[in-house]
């Protein structure tokens, strides 16, 4: 993912590691778009912290558009995948909100499911939800 221009933006932070200025807001918006984005982080993951493609998304897209000088901890690093991880934890909630309808059959939920998701990982996904272990966590 490179900006349309060729050119980067240009980020500052503040000392607590907070984007800041106008550039901020953008930073935000292309944050929430890569974690709802269910081609680059599969909803077939129970916990965030499992998914494997978090590094490479930070270089080839945040790293890409934006331009920033990393601190020497890693903390801006960490800020950004956590808001992205936020970003795909409400994804998911919405898709199971929008699309799962608990009075239909698992078939008819399934033939029902978003665009864009294969059958199997809607499966997958409506299976871990609707088991008893996650209804604990969610409800």
């Amino acid at each position: 993912m490179k900006s349309h221009n060729g050119r980067k933006i240009v980020l500052k932070f503040n000392k607590k590691f907070q984007a800041i200025g106008d550039e901020a807001g953008i930073l935000s918006g292309v944050l929430r778009l890569l974690g709802a984005d269910y081609n680059k982080f599969s909803i077939c993951e129970k916990d965030w912290r499992k998914i494997s493609s978090k590094d490479k998304i930070y270089n080839e897209c945040v790293k890409e558009m934006f331009h920033f000088d990393e601190d020497s901890r890693g903390i801006i690093k960490r800020i950004i995948i956590k808001s992205i991880g936020r970003s795909w934890e409400e994804m998911r909630s919405r898709l199971y909100h929008d699309y799962y309808n608990s009075k239909k059959m698992i078939e008819q939920n399934i033939e029902e499911r978003p665009p864009g998701i294969s059958a199997d990982h809607w499966r997958w996904f409506l299976d871990y939800r609707n088991s008893e272990d996650t209804k604990v966590i969610y409800f």
